[in-house]
Parts: structure tokens; sequence; C-alpha cells
């Protein structure tokens, strides 16, 4: 940041005595600006703003509101020195702390006043201001230094998800080989596992990023606890058995209705299960319940693992902690799936905490979330994903080879009639031709990006394709990117790895 030599500010409405105030602080070596009224101040403060200066002759009643809207509308880092000079100092206190109860930067000084005095107050008080100068452009360079992170971190996410993309199709198409060779199932399953466990880092490393800046936006539904820890269950089945865990499921018998992110409640407890199942020697167990305390809807997950020491017992929430003793690199992992736990629980209105009798006794984590006030809520029900579809022309745009060969070999599964292009140019001569039902097209197209693409089929060839559904396939999965593709015209965003069940679903519809 650009240096700035800072300058008081005399508010007076004293002519005589703001001259000899401009004439003794010039001799000091301090600049100065002298205003008439705090009106004509707050009109146009100065960027080099270092203290200001008010005579008892400007601190009028009618005055001063625009005083204490101008110091309540200062950024954060913000703390404007005041010095008051006044014949009653205690009067003056009393004024101030009527008027201006927010200010805590304030120096009073009664008349008649010694200008050395005067001198001394007006250099603290800028020596002050420097100080906050110092955290503002501190805090501009954090900001930037989170920024380029951010960007840093959505890039490499589109770089891994597209090697990842074609590995999920491969794995997928795998599944549906009538193989019984037990060196290509075991294989099959550790490359599915893996491909999983790499999804999910990469969906981590944005989402403790977004939580840290606070741009994680919660889409509420009312939902049953009950039926998002069965889910999540469903859902973290391969690291279960990768260790041989037992698991025990004790659900509360009724209904724990919540107002909540159906997604990121599940994703929480998908995230406690992980962690049990990664710090739990093989075998062991695993036992999940939900139940209601008072007002809350409570779910814990126990594990017969290595336990947590007193120490970590809150450290477990810093992101990228992980206890030494558990030889976590072995396990893997990135230290930050509780973080991102606790923080979910946070945003909804809940907490999340551990607790273990000590090392080798196993740990309990007990997330709890406010039930929902209604006295009775219509649960929304999953969509059934239909066991078949009918067969639809189907044009992909991709420019990866991989990633557009096994999405096409999967459609062509599913019975489908596919085309690809590898351009965007040479997509949108394929939709006119082939006048397809759906269009999967890739965002980072060389040349003409996906955007492009679709805003030309929506226009240009709209009269020809007015039916035609565009599916976004993207490694960029940020809020904004979402925004933009449903600008561009395309009706759904999916975020590659593309899951094969999901992509099922929405050619159901």
């Amino acid at each position: 940041m650009e240096t700035v030599t800072l300058s008081a500010a005399l508010v007076t409405a004293n002519t005589a005595d703001a001259g000899l105030a401009l004439e003794l602080l010039e001799q000091a070596g301090i600049r100065m600006r002298a205003y008439e009224s705090i009106g004509a101040l707050c009109k146009s403060i100065p960027q080099d703003i270092g203290c200001i200066v008010i005579g008892g002759d400007a601190l009028t009643e009618d005055e001063l509101p625009l005083l204490r809207t101008m110091i309540e509308n200062q950024p954060a880092w913000s703390d404007i020195p005041l010095i008051l000079i006044g014949p009653d100092s205690v009067g003056l206190g009393m004024l101030v702390e009527r008027i201006l109860p927010n200010s805590g930067n304030l120096t009073l000084l009664e008349q008649p006043l010694n200008q050395a005095t005067l001198i001394s107050a007006v250099r603290v008080a800028l020596r002050a201001r420097a100080r906050q100068l110092e955290v503002r452009d501190l805090l501009a360079q954090r900001d930037e230094a989170l920024r380029m992170r951010d960007e840093f971190l959505a890039m490499l996410a589109h770089e891994l998800r597209n090697p990842l993309a074609p590995m999920r199709n491969a794995v997928y198409l795998q599944q549906r080989l009538n193989i019984d060779d037990p060196a290509f199932t075991k294989t099959r399953g550790i490359f599915d596992r893996q491909v999983t466990h790499m999804s999910r880092m990469v969906d981590d490393l944005l989402d403790v990023a977004r939580l840290e800046r606070g741009k994680l936006q919660l889409q509420r539904k009312h939902v049953d606890l009950n039926a998002l820890v069965t889910a999540a269950v469903d859902t973290s089945l391969p690291a279960i058995q990768a260790g041989n865990h037992r698991v025990k499921i004790n659900l509360a018998r009724q209904p724990l209705l919540l107002n909540a992110d159906p997604v990121r409640i599940e994703q929480l407890v998908i995230n406690l299960i992980t962690n049990a199942a990664k710090f739990t020697l093989n075998p062991g167990e695993i036992t999940l319940e939900t139940r209601q305390e008072g007002a809350a809807g409570v779910v814990s997950v126990r594990d017969t693992g290595i336990g947590l020491t007193p120490e970590m017992v809150n450290a477990v929430f810093q992101p990228f902690t992980q206890d030494d003793r558990s030889l976590a690199r072995s396990r893997g992992g990135l230290g930050i799936g509780l973080t991102i736990a606790r923080r979910l629980a946070e945003l909804h209105g809940g907490s999340l905490l551990a607790s273990s009798e000590g090392p080798d006794k196993g740990s309990i984590f007990t997330a709890r979330f406010p039930l929902a006030s209604a006295a009775a809520v219509e649960i929304e029900q999953p969509a059934s994903a239909q066991d078949s579809l009918r067969p639809r022309r189907i044009v992909i745009v991709e420019d990866n080879a991989d990633i557009r060969e096994s999405l096409r070999m999967i459609l062509e599964v599913w019975g489908h009639e596919v085309a690809s292009a590898d351009t965007g140019q040479r997509g949108l001569e394929l939709v006119r031709r082939v006048n397809p039902h759906v269009a999967l097209i890739d965002i980072g197209l060389p040349g003409m990006t996906g955007y492009e693409v679709a805003r030309t089929i929506r226009t240009a060839i709209a009269a020809e394709s007015p039916q035609i559904k565009l599916i976004a396939i993207t490694g960029y999965g940020q809020p904004g990117d979402r925004e933009r593709t449903l600008q561009a015209g395309f009706d759904t965003h999916l975020l590659k790895p593309i899951d094969p069940q999901v992509l099922h679903n929405i050619l159901s519809i």
C-alpha cells in the first residue's frame, strides 16, 4: 500500500482560534485542515485524515448526530481519533457519553489549553491512526491472499476433476461387466473407493474455503434427521467395508424434523462416519444413534478406535489437524473433514462436540440441531430413479477424449443414440444436424466456450431445437459458476466427476 502522510482536521467556528491552531501545529510539523462545522467536514472526509480536533463551539446538538453517523459508518478497522476541546471536561464527557457512546478513541482537553498538550495529543492520535492504517493494509493483503488461494483451489479442483471423471465412468462400466474373476472384482472395488476418496477431498478443499469466507449458502427444507443418517450410512458403506467394521444404527422412533439443508446434514454425518472408519483399527465397531433432547435433534457417532487425548478433543476440529498417534498419513485425508462438519452444524444453529475416555478407548462425536418449530411439516420424498430410460438422441460436446468416450459408452449402455464433438463449433454443427433431445456440454472448451455454445443454441438454433435440454458438465463448482450456467441457458449444472446415477435420474425426467 502507498504510504500516506496523515493530517489533522480542525473543526471550529472561531476563525481566530483556527488560525492560531493551524500556525501552532504547522510549526510542530503537523499538517492540518480547518472546517467551520462538523457538517462541512462530514460532506467530504479526506482520505489522509489522521484525527479530528473539535472545538467546544462546534459541538452543537444538531451537528453531533452527523458526527455519530460518520463514526458508525467507518470500516471495521477504522476508529478515527477524536480530540474534543471545551471549558468543562466533565460536561464534555457527559455529552459524548450521550451522543457518541461507541467512540472508543477519544481525548478530552480542557480550556485554557496548553500548547504542548495540544501538540502531544495530536501526535499521539496520528500515531494511533497510522497503526490503524497498517491493520487496514494487512487486512487487504490477507483478503488478496485469500482471493488468490480461492482462485487456485478452484483451478486445482477443475484440473483434478477432469481425470477423475473418466475414472468414475470406467468404474461404472466395469461394474456392469459380467466378470467373476476375484482379482478383477477386488481391484475394481479399490479403484472405486479411491476415486470416491479423491473426489471427496477435492470437494472438502473447496468447502473449507467457502465456509471460512462465509460464502456457503444453505438450501433449507423440512427433512427427517433419521432419513439423512440412513442415507449417510449407505453412502459411507465403501469406507466401512474397507475396514471390515461392524455398524449399529439406533434411530429415534419418532421423526426428528429439521429445517435444514439435507445435502449438508448428510455430508456432516458422512464426515463423522468416515472419520470413525479411518481411525478405528480393523475390524472395529461404529454405532450411530439419533434421539430427541428437548428442542434439539441429536445424532451421535461412536467408534472403538484410537480415541482422543484431552488436548485433541477440541483441537481435532481445527483445519489440517490430525492426531500424530494415528499414523494419519498412512490413513490418508487432509484433516479438514471434522472442521467442515462443525462449521456446517453451526451454520444450522447447532453444535458438534467430541468426547473420549482417552487413547485407545474410542471417540464419540455428537451433533445437535434445532428441531423444526412447525407442529407438522410435510417431508419432501426423494424422487425414485426409473429402472429404464426411453431412448433419446444425445450430443456430447467435450474436448477431453477420455471423458467424452467413457460418457458415450455409459449413455449407449442405457440405450441412447449418442454423437459427440470435441469443440464448441463442431458441437453446434452436430446439434443442427442431429436435433438432439439432450446436449451434454463441457464449459471449458477450446476457442468457443460452453457458455457461448449454450447461448447460441438458445438463440440461433432455438427454432430448430426448442425442447433441447442443455446440461453443463464442468469442473467448476462455485456458486457463481452455477449462476453463469443458468444465465447462459443451461437447464442443469453437473460437477465432474458426474455420478452416473445422478445423470440417470436427470435423463429420466
